[in-house]
């Protein structure tokens, strides 16, 4: 069961990159939303890939430092996404004190970089969370764009921060491994749920229209 858990896992990495690039299709005649949204697609997909290369493919070394880079492009990137959808300057100005403690923490403590940082991821994503929140109260009140992917940001943010970035949890050797592999596992569904809503988004909204003749 958890080989096929594994493969799900990698099946949602390359599902990145395919989600991106079908994304670009329609890069050029969308608004700066749309593609800030694609741009976090694709650099996403490249850490990732780049990160299972690593862990399991041909190097086989420790690939926990692609985390500090994946939380903080998804942080820059999706809160440029929320600033044009809900177009409050204060987005913008919210990223300096964030970045500024991040940027403190490999400071004080360069071997954070080797490790997992769970206080920064659990910042960056909850601010993320914030937003989404706003956006969702917003699509009440009429019609909006990015609303499917909207819902499963928060639902996969909510949940990652919980499993994730509320601590070292999936890292404490004090846990049953069973817990561990099972908090995992959850998080690799979601993964695969959060990348069907992102495909369903593009195919309602966003798929090019060929006319017949």
């Amino acid at each position: 069961m958890s080989e096929h858990f594994k493969t799900i896992g990698d099946i949602t990495v390359y599902v990145s990159l395919v989600l991106g690039l079908i994304y670009t299709v329609s890069f050029i005649r969308n608004n700066k939303a749309y593609r800030l949204f694609t741009i976090y697609l694709l650099l996403i997909s490249i850490i990732q890939i780049a990160a299972l290369y690593v862990g399991r493919g041909g190097l086989q070394k420790s690939n926990l430092y692609f985390s500090h880079y994946y939380y903080i492009s998804q942080f820059v990137l999706l809160s440029l996404f929320y600033f044009e959808l809900l177009k409050m300057r204060w987005i913008k100005f919210a990223l300096i004190p964030v970045l500024l403690f991040i940027a403190y923490q490999f400071i004080a403590d360069p071997e954070i970089y080797f490790r997992y940082n769970p206080l920064a991821m659990t910042i960056t994503q909850t601010i993320i969370v914030f937003y989404s929140i706003l956006y969702l109260y917003k699509t009440l009140q009429g019609k909006s764009e990015f609303v499917i992917v909207n819902v499963g940001i928060l639902v996969y943010l909510i949940s990652s921060t919980l499993i994730f970035a509320s601590g070292n949890l999936v890292l404490d050797l004090d846990i049953p491994q069973e817990t561990r592999f099972t908090l995992i596992n959850v998080n690799r569904i979601l993964t695969l749920i959060f990348q069907l809503l992102i495909l369903i988004e593009w195919i309602k909204n966003y798929r090019p229209q060929f006319r017949r003749s």
